[in-house]
């Protein structure tokens, strides 16, 4: 026993002085201005336009996400109506399509719909992008319910959708056919394959089309239309999807498709003519639509692995909170981001292991932070995508900005010190009152995701006791302001 001791002493000893060799996941900013961050969470306030320097660019909304052969990183910056390129070499920022002449006017001033050069285009709130292998980008262009393109040489054109003689509004609806005929509602996300096929989630009818790229058609290859919105699976004429989101497909040909909200917060497959629930909470022993009231599928934050024992109301599987984007890394796992669980969540398809991939989910106090993966927060991540060396970017919707999520090395240590919490409101979520607590006093104000004050109190005494039972149900910012100091914490109302 002495023996052992001694060696593993040794052990420990060497391991002092080399160093680790052991690897874990850095999460880090790729773009997008910082600085305000650290004084405002949650308030939007780094939201803006701005091309350059990509620690000094600004975005506003970015949604999706996609990677060139090249590994530079484009990104849907939805509430600016246009399409940015970081260039991963040169750490900059462009936009490569979008008419940004009005764009400081306000909040949407540059939406619209147009073809023609790129920087002369516009766009209507776009979401879903996807870049082939020769260079040329694909756009879910959202609210226009059009697919559109950016040629390399900066020409914008519509891929799919029907657009309106006059070239200026554009059909939403349910057609399938030849391209320009084709019609769509509310497409959120694109996903190429190698053939150069683009799978879609038509998000508002329910179902995942494909633009196919030899014979310029489009089809559906699952669910059933508009007015079919539910959660059933089966064969793939007469499954039911609701809220798609992401889109993506394997090396298999099988087509994934992540669920929104509404209840069904799950990873569904569309493979051999056959929709199944791939990870999350499942359908099976249902007999009728689980969608229709009152709901069955649960919502929350939930790893560990998948079970054969689905559909047992009594057993509580895998769990997610607004799965949105979705993409394979290259070790063939799934990475989904869990927009309202803050969270990078990963799948592990060999062992059918959930698994917290990057990000913080019970850090309720800040909404950025750089650091080792778990140790890291991310706020509302709507895109992910890794490029072909293993690296992971997110589309950080709540920061505005993009995060890089890279392997290194940990040669040391790091010193971790615990932050001092000062504010504490409880219960978190609150129905009728939240308690609070606070080291500060002075003036204390509750606000809603677009910063307007629901209520202020300008002479705040810690503790306090706030009624809440006439707040709506939604996320809040709580905010204490004294003399030298400024809490922030979110604060979720339910009923």
């Amino acid at each position: 026993m002495y023996r052992i001791k001694l060696v593993l002493l040794s052990i420990l000893c060497f391991i002092g002085i080399t160093g680790f060799s052991q690897k874990r996941y850095y999460v880090s900013t790729l773009a997008g201005d910082t600085t305000n961050l650290a004084t405002s969470p949650f308030l939007n306030a780094n939201a803006g336009y701005k091309d350059g320097v990509a620690s000094q660019a600004l975005f506003n909304g970015p949604t999706g996400i996609a990677v060139d052969t090249a590994g530079n990183v484009y990104v849907a910056d939805t509430y600016n109506n246009v399409i940015r390129k970081v260039n991963v070499l040169f750490n900059t920022v462009t936009t490569i399509a979008g008419d940004t002449t009005d764009i400081k006017k306000g909040l949407d001033s540059n939406i619209g719909y147009m073809n023609g050069s790129a920087l002369s285009a516009k766009f209507s709130n776009p979401i879903g992008i996807c870049v082939d292998k020769d260079g040329n980008v694909y756009v879910a262009d959202t609210y226009n319910n059009v697919i559109r393109k950016i040629t390399t040489s900066g020409v914008v054109s519509t891929y799919a959708g029907k657009q309106d003689s006059s070239g200026i509004v554009t059909y939403f609806g349910y057609v399938d056919g030849p391209d320009s005929t084709a019609e769509f509602f509310a497409p959120t996300s694109l996903s190429i394959d190698a053939s150069g096929n683009i799978y879609v989630a038509d998000e508002g009818n329910n179902v995942i089309r494909k633009i196919w790229a030899i014979g310029d058609s489009v089809s559906t290859i699952a669910g059933r239309g508009h007015d079919t919105a539910g959660y059933i699976n089966g064969a793939i004429d007469t499954a039911l999807f609701t809220t798609v989101f992401g889109v993506t497909y394997d090396k298999k040909g099988a087509v994934y498709v992540s669920q929104f909200g509404d209840g069904a917060n799950a990873i569904r497959r569309i493979y051999n003519d056959t929709v199944t629930t791939y990870v999350g909470y499942d359908t099976a022993g249902f007999d009728t639509n689980v969608l229709a009231p009152p709901y069955t599928i649960p919502i929350g934050y939930q790893n560990g692995k998948d079970t054969d024992s689905r559909g047992d109301t009594s057993i509580v599987g895998i769990l997610f909170n607004g799965p949105a984007g979705i993409s394979f890394d290259t070790a063939g796992n799934l990475l989904i981001a869990d927009e309202y669980n803050n969270v990078i969540r990963l799948y592990n398809t060999k062992d059918s292991i959930a698994s917290t991939f990057a990000g913080n989910h019970s850090n309720d106090t800040v909404s950025f932070h750089n650091g080792w993966d778990t140790l890291a927060v991310i706020y509302n991540p709507m895109g992910v995508v890794a490029d072909k060396v293993g690296n992971v970017y997110v589309s950080d919707l709540g920061n505005n900005l993009i995060r890089k999520i890279k392997l290194q090395s940990i040669t040391a240590v790091p010193q971790v010190k615990k932050q001092e919490y000062t504010l504490h409101a409880y219960p978190n979520p609150c129905s009728d009152r939240l308690n609070i607590v606070s080291n500060y006093n002075g003036k204390a104000d509750l606000l809603d995701v677009t910063s307007r004050v629901i209520w202020t109190n300008d002479n705040f005494k810690s503790p306090y006791i706030l009624n809440t039972s006439d707040v709506a149900p939604g996320v809040y910012f709580l905010r204490i302001t004294s003399a030298n100091q400024t809490l922030i914490q979110k604060v979720e109302v339910i009923k």
